[in-house]
Order: C-alpha cells, then sequence, then structure tokens
C-alpha cells in the first residue's frame, strides 16, 4: 500500500541528512502511484503550508516571518524552498512531535464557486460553510442560485417500496375479449392486458 503524500514529504523533511534529493514520483506497473509528485503545482504541500507548521517553535516561525511572510513567498521555487526549510529544520533543531498539523480540505465545485463570491473568507470558514451548505435543506436553491446543477435526488431503496399482492397488482389491469361472437373459435382467445384510462397518459 503507497503512503500518502504527507508521510512521504515529512519522511523526507526529517531524515537529518541535508543532501539527501527529494523523493521523485514513482508509479508500478499497474498504474498505481506508489509515490506523488511533491513538485507539482497542484500540490497540496505548498511553500504558504510550510510557512504554518512551524508555529511551535518560537525562533525558527520568527525567522520565517520576518524574511518570507509577504507575496514574493509565492514566487519562490518550490524545491529550493523545500531544501532550504529542511536546512532550517536542522539548524533550529526542530522535532517532528512540534509540528502544527492541519487537516486537509479538499476543495470541489461549491468551493471554488464560493471563493469568488466571498474572497474574504479563510479557507477553513469557507469549507465549514460549504459542510453547513450540503447538510441544508435549502441545498438545492444554494446550487441553482450560484449557476451549478441541482444536487443529486436520493435515490429510494428498493425495500423503501410499498409490498403489494399479486391480487392488488392485478386489479390494475383489464382483459378485453377479441372476437367474441366467432364460432369457429372451439375457445376463447384474450388480448394482452390493458391498462386502464388513468395511466395512459
Amino acid at each position: 500500500m503507497a503512503s500518502s503524500i504527507w508521510t512521504i514529504f515529512f519522511n523526507w523533511l526529517f531524515d537529518g541528512n541535508s543532501k539527501s534529493e527529494i523523493p521523485k514520483p514513482k508509479v508500478s506497473d499497474s498504474g498505481e502511484i506508489i509515490i506523488p509528485d511533491l513538485l507539482k503545482y497542484n500540490s497540496p504541500i505548498t511553500v504558504t503550508f510550510l510557512m504554518k507548521v512551524f508555529l511551535r517553535n518560537a525562533k525558527m516561525n520568527s525567522y520565517l516571518d520576518k524574511y518570507f511572510n509577504n507575496i514574493n513567498l509565492r514566487y519562490l521555487d518550490k524545491e529550493e524552498f523545500f531544501k532550504f526549510i529542511k536546512q532550517c529544520i536542522m539548524d533550529f533543531k526542530v522535532n517532528r512531535r512540534d509540528l502544527v498539523y492541519y487537516q486537509y480540505e479538499k476543495k470541489d465545485v461549491l468551493f471554488d464557486k464560493l471563493r469568488k463570491k466571498i474572497p474574504l473568507l479563510k479557507n477553513g470558514d469557507l469549507a465549514l460553510l460549504c459542510n453547513i451548505i450540503e447538510k441544508s435543506e435549502d441545498k438545492d436553491t444554494v446550487y441553482n442560485s450560484l449557476g451549478m446543477e441541482q444536487a443529486k435526488k436520493t435515490k429510494k431503496k428498493l425495500s423503501d417500496q410499498k409490498k403489494i399482492s399479486l391480487e392488488e397488482f392485478l386489479l390494475n389491469f383489464s382483459l378485453v375479449e377479441v372476437n367474441p361472437t366467432s364460432e369457429k373459435s372451439s375457445s376463447k382467445r384474450w388480448s394482452s392486458p390493458q391498462f386502464p384510462e388513468k395511466w395512459r397518459d
């Protein structure tokens, strides 16, 4: 079983070897991802994420806040910054247990739509709002107001359907005799069941 991207990254970050290379992507013969691409543009591990996980180490956090907590942070080369953070961990003697762990919130269409509508909300607050909308009775109304497809209705299970007897079922059908005055026919012939008038629409 492949390890998560978080486990692979933090194992490398705290291996104590400043010269070790960042794990490269690896895929099995069957197509299963063994090692995800840590440097991919949409990887959940970003330079801004790394700025938040050292809050418990006052010295390193103060250093990063002083020199890197600005808009230029977003333009740094991700690979070089990862290696720089690794060296900082060794210099400031940061322990893995001192990290602040944040739960990763997977973003979806609703999250992206609300982000454009309410740009001032933090990601955590926006994720909470998405959760409230998903559980709300007005979910479909909100989806429509945002120009999204209506939320899928919950399908009724077969076990939820009311069961009726065969006798009750046959009451919905009627039989029509074909050529009732024909003398050549030794027995009566019947047509296919006809649906009642109320069913024909």
